[in-house]
């Protein structure tokens, strides 16, 4: 995991931003909260490879999903919309003033995160406004459901729905579950992730898109400080994911949150690149005779 010098910069980061947004919001007087994601959240950051991403919820407006429901099933109630701040005019007047504070360090051409260049004292910062947004649905008796995540509405006109919280309680109770070989697996790929990058084997992928990967192996694939080294449970993992994305059942797998499909449209990776990166770290471990 990252060290406990990258963990101060990293914290450090985090109550810049808060600070920065605070002062926006309390000039705008726009009710905010804060919620950690990623691997900075989860602990699976490695060393020499961390950041932190923190969405900016904005208290005041919120968006739901009920299209899928019946019409005499959908709720009555109506969402108050502050027009000032409406989709991607929240992210807009978040960044203009952002870009203003941190002036060079602050980077607003993506579409989607506000980015704080990381310099000697922080980490890189990836600052997402967002809104909650309810997701309606039926479960299997067919009851009216809901999914609570969070919106974020991009530049380029379109949008992206997380489930930050459940992410974070899956990912905790599957360590558990796995006597806490789950996250060293998950930091174990990232860096021959990395490894494959810096050698020119494969393009970059995000470092969610490990984690997912790992998550979605099978609890009995990971064994126990008595039973196996991590080598064995690495093995067993990557031969399991190669398999899953090679034959096509990968295409049936969730996020970690266990709500969104991992592959298919608006993901920035495919089944493809999961058989890649299985293929090109079982070629890697086998050239090092591991």
């Amino acid at each position: 995991p990252s060290s406990t010098t990258e963990k101060d910069k990293q914290d450090r980061a985090e109550r810049m931003v808060r600070t920065a947004v605070d002062a926006w919001a309390a000039e705008q007087q726009v009710p905010v909260s804060y919620t950690v994601k990623g691997s900075y959240a989860n602990n699976t950051n490695v060393r020499t490879d961390s950041d932190v991403d923190i969405a900016v919820l904005h208290g005041g407006l919120h968006y739901r999903d009920d299209s899928v429901l019946r019409p005499a099933d959908r709720p009555t109630h109506v969402s108050v919309a502050i027009d000032h701040f409406e989709g991607v005019n929240f992210r807009i007047n978040m960044a203009t003033y952002l870009k203003g504070k941190f002036g060079a360090d602050c980077d607003t051409s993506g579409s989607t995160a506000i980015e704080l260049a990381e310099n000697s004292g922080r980490v890189r910062a990836d600052i997402v406004p967002s809104y909650s947004h309810v997701m309606y649905c039926y479960d299997p008796w067919g009851r009216v459901a809901t999914h609570e995540g969070q919106i974020v509405y991009r530049t380029d006109g379109t949008t992206v729905i997380n489930y930050p919280d459940q992410q974070l309680r899956n990912g905790i109770q599957k360590n558990k579950d796995t006597a806490t070989r789950y996250k060293q697996l998950v930091r174990i790929l990232k860096r021959l992730e990395n490894d494959l990058v810096d050698a020119g084997r494969m393009n970059a992928l995000p470092s969610y898109f490990m984690e997912c990967l790992m998550y979605r192996v099978p609890n009995d694939r990971f064994g126990d400080a008595s039973a196996s080294g991590l080598s064995v449970d690495l093995r067993r993992c990557i031969a399991y994911i190669f398999a899953a994305a090679d034959d096509g059942s990968a295409e049936r797998w969730l996020e970690p949150n266990e709500i969104k499909p991992l592959f298919g449209n608006g993901q920035k990776w495919s089944s493809a690149d999961a058989r890649q990166l299985a293929l090109e770290v079982w070629i890697k471990l086998k050239l090092d005779d591991i």
